[in-house]
């Protein structure tokens, strides 16, 4: 268990009056013990008390696996002939849970916590916004990585524009970016790569697209660096570039770059979400700008802080998120520029350093 981490987690759950804390197998519970099993219906966790013990839970199936993964620490089992939840009640009701508060994190089963919920009168409460909250503020170290992991994805984009040709499929482009990815030594990579009208679903999900003579490409890549994340999109234009969409590309830049300098510690939140969304909104794109404007990053990709209008804080010393507002006409095109911002003991620093100019290829 990383020590400084479950102290923190365990002084926040005081605050929150929670008895315990389920975190599932997930990168959070990677984060807190270096390891996380493979994910299935089948439930399973490690419960963290507010006196500092802990115990994982799980089916029989993982018991070797987490008893080598985590030596010393004490591993209950279910087995599938069990009726899971009464088995679960047995081994709470050893641990004194039973009718107490247990926050979960985001991965922990719903199904499973409802029948558990119903066997034991535990309370389960959302406890997402606490494990969030222990690593919001990044070492030097972790800031160091995400630099490096930025670094991998502007390095990538480069190789990008010489790789991409019309009559290419999406998913050409896709595995492209992963074996450049690796040969930089990224890890875990992924991609959205959408050309066309599939650019404008935000988190698009395809990959049978074929670039076109005049057309959009819409790139939204990352990896990891020694457990650290990068995420960076750019939108690029093949073959020559309509005045809509000119425009358009235009506004997107405008609104990520005033939203770049609108972050500095004790910068509220809202703030910038605003400044970003008027410069869309007074444009005549306001309705198409559907999501937020940015998201924290670290061990996870989506983490805490989101830049959002409804998140009340302010930011602060060591917090890194993505600033990426988008313009998505569905059906017709998506356009966003996003990069990654930190706040550091130097002041605001933009990782990603690639080129926010509009490229036709």
């Amino acid at each position: 268990m990383r020590k400084e981490f479950a102290n923190k987690l365990m002084d926040l759950m005081k605050e929150k009056n929670l008895d315990a804390v389920l975190v599932a197998p997930s990168e959070e519970l990677k984060f807190l013990v270096d390891f996380s099993p493979m994910m299935c219906k089948r439930f399973q966790g490690l419960f963290i008390k507010s006196d500092g013990s802990y115990f994982y839970l799980c089916n029989l199936l993982y018991t070797g696996e987490m008893e080598t993964h985590l030596p010393g620490v004490k591993v209950y089992s279910w087995f599938d002939g069990d009726d899971m939840a009464v088995k679960v009640k047995e081994i709470l009701e050893a641990e004194g849970l039973l009718g107490k508060t247990i926050g979960v994190n985001w991965s922990a089963p719903a199904f499973s916590i409802l029948d558990i919920a119903e066997k034991t009168g535990i309370k389960f409460v959302n406890a997402k916004p606490l494990i969030e909250e222990m690593r919001i503020i990044k070492t030097n170290e972790e800031l160091d990585n995400l630099r490096k992991a930025a670094a991998i994805g502007d390095k990538v984009f480069d190789e990008i524009l010489k790789f991409v040709k019309v009559g290419m499929k999406e998913a050409e482009i896709r595995s492209f970016i992963f074996a450049e990815i690796g040969k930089l030594g990224g890890t875990k990579p992924w991609a959205i790569v959408a050309r066309g009208a599939n650019s404008s679903f935000p988190h698009y999900g395809g990959s049978d697209g074929i670039i076109e003579s005049q057309d959009v490409l819409l790139l939204d890549f990352g990896c990891t660096y020694n457990d650290m994340c990068s995420d960076m999109s750019r939108t690029i234009f093949i073959g020559g570039v309509t005045d809509e969409q000119r425009k358009v590309y235009d506004l997107c830049r405008k609104a990520t770059e005033a939203g770049q300098k609108a972050c500095f510690e004790g910068a509220f939140i809202p703030d910038i979400d605003k400044i970003c969304r008027d410069i869309i909104t007074e444009a005549g794109y306001g309705k198409y700008f559907v999501t937020r404007v940015g998201h924290g990053i670290g061990y996870m990709v989506h983490e805490a802080p989101d830049i959002k209008a409804s998140n009340p804080r302010k930011l602060e010393k060591g917090m890194s998120f993505s600033i990426e507002p988008g313009i998505n006409l569905t059906g017709k095109f998506g356009m966003r520029i996003e990069n990654i911002v930190a706040i550091t003991e130097n002041g605001t620093e933009v990782l990603n350093k690639s080129t926010h100019d509009l490229i036709i290829l």
